[in-house]
């Protein structure tokens, strides 16, 4: 688990990088799932339309979640963001099958992506220049609630708990 930083330090960073390798379970699945294949790096448009949708219809089920709908989207968009960086990077780095699994839980989501590639691990760019690229894994763990990877001998769940608006 990792605290969220504004601003980290050289060990926070090395901190998190640590933590996508460490082999963590990840939290058990609720039965409120949105399930889709990850296919080609093309067909992640329509992911996170389905994804979007899914989220918002959660927020409108729990009533809101108590929150405007300023804070409820961009609850959204965070989960976005860090639920297309877990996706893209599951079809650049991983090999199929991948897929991706959200779940709706009181207070939070859970999302788990999978790929076929356990002997290739998630790792965030070390000592790159942030306009390099390879900083999204930082990111994700700045916007999650906690985070994690899973190894199994033929696959890997790169996992992440996403707290919704209060």
């Amino acid at each position: 688990m990792v605290m969220k930083h504004q601003s980290w330090t050289a060990g926070q960073y090395g901190q998190v990088a640590a933590s996508w390798h460490e082999d963590t379970p990840a939290p058990p699945a609720a039965d409120s799932r949105l399930t889709l294949e990850l296919a080609t790096l093309a067909l992640l448009s329509r992911v996170r339309r389905q994804v979007r949708s899914f989220l918002q219809d959660s927020l409108d089920s729990d009533g809101g979640a108590g929150c405007g709908p300023d804070e409820a989207q961009d609850a959204v968009e965070s989960a976005i963001l860090v639920i297309d960086e877990l996706a893209s990077n599951a079809v650049r780095h991983g090999l199929a099958p991948a897929s991706l699994h959200v779940c709706d839980e009181p207070g939070r989501w859970v999302v788990m992506v999978t790929d076929s590639a356990p002997h290739r691990r998630p790792t965030p760019a070390r000592d790159r220049p942030a306009e390099a690229g390879g900083m999204g894994l930082y990111v994700v763990a700045d916007l999650t609630a906690e985070h994690g990877v899973h190894y199994a001998p033929a696959h890997k769940i790169v996992w992440v708990c996403i707290d919704k608006p209060r």
